[in-house]
């Protein structure tokens, strides 16, 4: 069976209205006493590469992050601005061959970021190519990860922030007990089969609720050139570099950096009530607007957890616009990020 999806089906997917696959039906999310280890497919995320000798060079004066540090075995977290210094795409990049870089993002933007890049491609050494196809994202989480890792992947052990890759197996340690793996279609039905014995099938929106407890936000179409680097805390994750030279936007962001006042900046936040999208507008108590939500999942039937850009001052309280009518309104309330927070952007 040569067909991903095809496959996915036999392995007891569906799929929701909008098309996004799931295998069980309101999943709980995992607690931190959780001893489930779950693996998941993230089929909303897609993968470009780049290849030629230029390839680390072009995207150095293109992107956020420091690429020259993909060299040594690490992935990077990154984003790419517009003039503006506004976030168009954020991503992971690894380098797993000398003259190849791969960049994941949302799959909601591959076409467009590629389109992008491959303006300021004409006078480089290097092809940009969507290969979202012909490798597969799983996502690996839980106390086992490392164990099944090592046992069902073959691969051997790596630091928080190392790649290690084997057989067209790339696999990224994002967390002690998370990896991110890029299989290689020919290879990915036999890895899931073998990794699927030992661990729970898990949603992608379980995969979603890790990176908002984690703290990760992540851009999609629906909110391209709105967020500012710092607005999302990208400096603090190793996401930004101010020591890499230019690169497009760099002057807003660098400006921002060494003489910016933010007012908004992400907080992790609970809902309740009736489901939110990216679309609900954060506002306060007369309506009005006050933040955005960057990225949400479900954490039980009638609960949800968010990142959002909203007002620094706690004074103020907020909930989401856009409820049915004679709903009540879901307040919003703040929870805990798992690194602290700088008193200013130049701290950051």
């Amino acid at each position: 069976m040569s067909n991903w999806q095809d496959f996915l089906d036999t392995q007891g997917a569906t799929r929701s209205d909008s098309g996004a696959i799931c295998f069980t039906a309101n999943q709980a999310a995992p607690s931190t006493a959780d001893q489930t280890t779950y693996l998941t497919e993230l089929g909303h995320l897609g993968l470009l590469a780049f290849d030629g000798p230029d390839a680390a060079k072009f995207l150095q004066g293109q992107v956020t992050t420091d690429v020259r540090e993909l060299a040594d075995g690490h992935w990077k977290l990154g984003a790419q601005c517009n003039l503006k210094g506004r976030m168009q795409a954020s991503f992971v990049l690894a380098q797993p061959q000398p003259e190849q870089i791969l960049l994941r993002c949302h799959a909601s933007l591959t076409e467009a970021l590629a389109q992008s890049l491959q303006k300021y491609a004409v006078f480089s050494k290097v092809s940009i190519s969507n290969v979202s196809s012909s490798w597969r994202r799983l996502g690996l989480f839980g106390p086992s990860a490392c164990e099944l890792i090592s046992a069902q992947a073959g691969l051997p052990a790596m630091e928080v922030g190392q790649i290690k890759t084997r057989d067209n197996i790339l696999a990224l340690r994002l967390e002690p007990q998370r990896y991110e793996l890029w299989v290689h279609d020919e290879h990915a039905q036999s890895l899931w089969q073998q990794l699927a014995s030992h661990c729970q099938l898990a949603d992608g929106n379980l995969w979603q609720l890790t990176d908002i407890r984690a703290g990760w936000a992540e851009i999609t179409a629906a909110n391209a050139g709105e967020f500012s680097p710092h607005e999302l805390h990208y400096p603090l994750i190793g996401a930004v570099s101010f020591k890499k030279g230019c690169y497009t936007g760099q002057e807003v962001v660098a400006r921002l950096h060494y003489k910016g006042k933010l007012k908004k900046h992400m907080a992790r936040v609970s809902l309740s009530g009736g489901e939110p999208s990216l679309a609900n507008a954060v506002v306060d108590a007369e309506g009005t607007r006050r933040g955005a939500l960057v990225s949400i999942a479900p954490s039980g039937p009638t609960t949800w957890e968010a990142l959002a850009v909203i007002p620094d001052d706690l004074s103020t309280g907020l909930q989401l616009a856009g409820n049915a009518e004679g709903q009540p309104a879901s307040k919003v309330e703040r929870m805990s990020l798992p690194y602290p927070l700088p008193t200013s952007d130049n701290d950051q």
